[in-house]
């Protein structure tokens, strides 16, 4: 499970319209390219990096797969005339000889020479070469010559390999229906695709059968039909073909959902907005039984600020929904959830959370560092157990200051309001006593390296040996903070 946080029109909803963009392979409209002032930009490109374990993805051609990455860029340009033209690239592997890495098109006399040239015997047929020429690449793909370059591809050579994704706007959580129906084409798809032992989809057998049939007719309406056509006006052309997208499974329609609540069966569409909020939390859960019975194709799922609208109670279930969905392997779904709701974010694990932060028409997303360090990842996967630290505190308070007893403890409250007439928690600072917390240490080089420049220490002088020799930094004193106190001065200001 992924969350993004932050503040209004910072990016959040950004991300997953990329994302929807990116899988589902749809146009975007000229208001999407990114306009700082006056200048607009001209180029947008959308990046994603697959990490693959190729043992479990026999499917994916090897010349796809670099590092055990599957790395895919789309690329929107707007020309001089306004018109947005779209490249999909492929980082892959070229062979320095370039007629292997277009073997499915070459011609008979070209497979020819390229069969008698490794030798491979007896020459029969074109498709006798094409097959031995396939499997010599395969097996000694390792040794052939070869460079990486981006490459452009057609969406439907790469779309089978990728993960399904699903976009939930703010607005879908009041129609039901449209997950219902996300669910059902799950099942319905479970009648064309078996599933190999990877646990792959495979169209069935006698659908490839099929789908070879309509291809070669569809290929022999153009050839023997359009072509004679064509030749008849421009008489130059010599070859017409298709390019044809085949997916018997992209049928599925659901037209309504009749529900009755005792009285009288009337659409989902026309239910009560609480009850909608209800129905999706049940629906939600019924998704997670179907996808796990019918082990159907990964999905990625966006969520964009489910707990909307929502009381607090049903702000925590929808949370522990999508935390069972996300840890059950099964099932095959991992949720993308962008939300404001302070309940949600302290629920979830520090290390899955990432704050976007907008500055001068720029986003970036920040995160706490230290997961390759084994005491922060679990103290990262704990910090909500500690007490006086919080999810929402560590990334939108802001300041830390840290002390060791409970006279500071109390007394610095007092002293700060007494100093401006406003409150510690007013300021945005977050008040600890490391007395007797057994995280301590861990939590200190947590703050060191994501919260250096708003961390405060007020520590006795004997503790100074010790947080040198277990974290190799140095506590900032503030004994003249006392001293300017009593005299009435105020120096400190966070």
């Amino acid at each position: 499970m992924t969350i993004f946080i932050g503040e209004n029109d910072c990016g959040k909803t950004s991300i997953l319209k990329a994302l929807e963009f990116f899988f589902n392979d749809e146009k975007i409209s000229l208001d999407m390219f990114h306009k700082l002032g006056e200048k607009i930009e001209k180029k947008s490109e959308i990046e994603l990096i697959f990490k693959v374990d190729p043992e479990k993805s026999k499917e994916i051609p090897k010349d796809y797969i670099i590092n055990n990455e599957f790395t895919l860029k789309k690329i929107f340009t707007l020309n001089d005339q306004n018109k947005i033209e779209q490249e999909n690239l492929l980082k892959k592997y070229v062979f320095m000889k370039k007629e292997l890495n277009e073997i499915q098109g070459l011609k008979a006399p070209e497979l020819r020479t390229l069969y008698e040239e490794f030798k491979f015997g007896k020459y029969t047929n074109a498709e006798d070469a094409r097959k031995a020429i396939t499997d010599f690449v395969g097996v000694n793909f390792n040794r052939l010559d070869k460079s990486q370059n981006w490459c452009k591809i057609k969406w439907n050579q790469v779309s089978e390999f990728l993960p399904l994704f699903e976009y939930y706007g703010s607005s879908d959580y009041k129609d039901p229906q449209k997950l219902i129906e996300n669910t059902l084409s799950s099942v319905y798809r479970t009648f064309f695709f078996n599933k190999d032992e990877e646990g792959n989809e495979v169209i069935k057998e006698e659908l490839e059968s099929k789908k070879n049939e309509i291809k070669k007719e569809l290929d022999r309406k153009i050839e023997e039909e359009l072509k004679t056509k064509v030749k008849n006006i421009i008489g130059k052309v010599e070859t017409i073909a298709g390019d044809y997208n085949i997916d018997f499974a992209a049928g599925f329609r659901l037209s309504n959902i009749i529900v009755d609540f005792g009285t009288g069966s009337r659409s989902i569409n026309n239910i009560g907005e609480g009850s909608k909020k209800r129905l999706f939390l049940a629906i939600m859960e019924w998704d997670k039984e179907i996808r796990y019975r019918e082990g159907h194709k990964r999905v990625i799922r966006g969520y964009d600020e489910p707990d909307s609208s929502l009381h607090y109670n049903a702000q925590k279930e929808i949370y522990y929904t999508l935390e069972k969905i996300s840890e059950n392997e099964e099932a095959k779904v991992q949720p993308i959830i962008c939300t404001h709701s302070i309940s949600m974010i302290d629920r979830a694990p520090a290390r899955n959370i990432n704050h976007l932060v907008h500055e001068n028409g720029v986003s970036t997303v920040e995160y706490l560092t230290g997961n390759d360090d084994s005491d922060i990842k679990e103290f990262l996967d704990k910090v909500s157990e500690i007490s006086g630290i919080k999810n929402s505190s560590i990334f939108f308070e802001r300041c830390f200051l840290i002390v060791e007893g409970p006279t500071e403890y109390n007394a610095l409250p007092i002293l700060y309001n007494k100093c401006h007439d406003r409150s510690l928690s007013e300021e945005g600072v977050i008040l600890l006593n490391i007395e007797g917390n057994g995280s301590w240490k861990n939590f200190l080089k947590l703050l060191v390296r994501n919260k250096s420049k708003a961390t405060l220490m007020l520590l006795d002088i004997d503790t100074k040996e010790l947080l040198r020799n277990n974290l190799i930094i140095y506590p900032l004193f503030l004994g003249k903070w006392y001293n300017s106190i009593r005299h009435g001065n105020h120096p400190l200001e966070f």
